[in-house]
């Protein structure tokens, strides 16, 4: 299963949608492994690939694309799955090798696999980050190297260490209680899931998670599912429950013109906004249209082009833009080598259209609100000074409630790793009255 899954994303295939087709498949007590080898190779898909160039004569290019997934998932498991022993990461390599290309790749791989158990893999058999900043982080950092050179000349070389570091986290799951506050539904959830914590020295089930966001995180033991069936909500990372409190709560209607698959326009309708869904996607659409349905809430559903959305003007209009996704890196590992440098520059045309398009419907004294999930300034503050050039009806207005961490003077800015959530952006942009 972990083979086929990393075959699916070799070929384009999002790891989040192949994961959750696959994990029902899967019997209850194979899901965290099989979940954890397979995120894991992905995420650390550039490591691996040098360790395997140091002992290919020819490199990893030398592999046929149908092998190098083979040689990947089995570095990863003889170096970090803790619980599969060496002799077993190797025989099953082995044996898939075999399968795949007969007797040849079989011995190849038993050769590579033992030399890099003998040889191990630590970082001092990689680029120093003192001398080739950019081809450590690219390689142990496991990051691809376009976006690094970004990273550093941005942030400098130890900021960027940081970032990438982040990027390469588990990262945690957060739960937006609809109808009661962070601290209730700890006490909900605690009550319901078991107590933990303090006395056990484990993770406590459920804890509040960042200010200002709204959420609960859950302990790492936690089933989402569980989490949900004892407390009506979404899961929600605190970046987006600060996008959610960047938005006007009092508006008479709030269009939310991308808003499959929903979790932005769900947290607004529960605060009391009354929200008209859009996207071009009605296959998402229905994703959210499954949500109201768990929820017992009702919003009306439109599948329309964000560029030319067919309203009339309203008291607000929330634009969470598609975008590259460099903050959501830890969440999505396969995203950071699908994107190439070339994809910032189409998508900040595509947020071009979409912004003007949003402009029209935004009623004199309204607001735009515009977010994204990426880091890139491109895609972020450049759009919006754009946009101002293009539209100077409109001016930047601050939002509330979010803490410093993740300000950026009247933006909010989460990096994640200053506020350890995923990344988001978010403008408040007010039109003349």
């Amino acid at each position: 299963m972990a083979l086929t899954l990393l075959r699916q994303v070799g070929r384009g295939r999002r790891l989040d949608v192949a994961w959750g087709e696959a994990a029902p498949e899967l019997a209850r007590e194979q899901r965290p492994w099989v979940q954890q080898v397979t995120y894991g190779t992905v995420r650390l898909q550039g490591r691996l690939d040098h360790l395997l160039d140091l002992h290919l004569d020819r490199g990893v290019t030398s592999l046929a694309p149908a092998a190098l997934p083979i040689f990947r998932l089995g570095a990863y498991q003889l170096l970090y799955m803790d619980g599969t022993p060496a002799y077993a990461a190797v025989s099953q390599t082995v044996a898939q090798a075999r399968q795949m290309g007969g007797k040849a790749v079989a011995g190849l791989a038993n050769a590579v696999l033992r030399s890099l158990a003998r040889e191990g893999g630590g970082v001092e058999r990689f680029p120093s980050l003192e001398s080739d900043p950019q081809g450590h982080l690219s390689t142990w950092g496991s990051h691809p190297s376009w976006l690094v050179r970004r990273w550093i000349a941005r942030y400098g070389v130890e900021e960027a260490a940081a970032l990438v570091e982040a990027g390469n986290r588990i990262p945690d799951t957060y739960l937006r209680p609809l109808r009661t506050d962070p601290e209730d539904a700890v006490a909900v959830l605690l009550q319901a899931l078991g107590g933990g914590g303090a006395e056990t020295g484990s993770q406590p089930p459920a804890e509040v998670g960042p200010a200002g966001s709204g959420t609960v995180r859950l302990g790492s033991g936690v089933s989402p599912t569980e989490a949900l069936e004892a407390l009506p909500g979404i899961i929600q990372d605190p970046a987006g429950g600060w996008v959610v409190r960047w938005c006007p709560h009092d508006p008479t209607m709030l269009i939310d013109l991308c808003a499959a698959p929903g979790g932005k326009a769900v947290a607004l309708a529960a605060r009391g906004v009354r929200v008209v869904a859009a996207d071009r996607s009605a296959r998402r659409m229905r994703l959210l249209a499954d949500t109201l349905r768990r929820l017992g809430l009702e919003m009306p559903r439109v599948v329309a082009l964000a560029e030319a959305p067919p309203f009339r003007a309203v008291d607000a209009v929330l634009v969470d833009a598609p975008c590259s996704g460099t903050g959501t890196l830890a969440r999505h590992p396969d995203a950071r080598w699908r994107l190439s440098e070339g994809d910032i520059l189409a998508l900040s045309r595509v947020q071009n259209r979409i912004l003007d398009g949003a402009a029209g419907i935004v009623r004199p004294g309204g607001v735009l609100v515009y977010s994204t999930c990426t880091l890139e300034p491109e895609e972020n503050r450049e759009r919006v000074e754009a946009f101002l050039g293009r539209h100077p009806e409109f001016v930047v207005e601050e939002g509330e409630g979010v803490p410093e961490s993740a300000r950026d003077g009247p933006f909010l800015l989460a990096l994640p790793h200053r506020t350890g959530t995923d990344g988001a952006f978010s403008a408040r942009l007010r039109r003349r009255g």
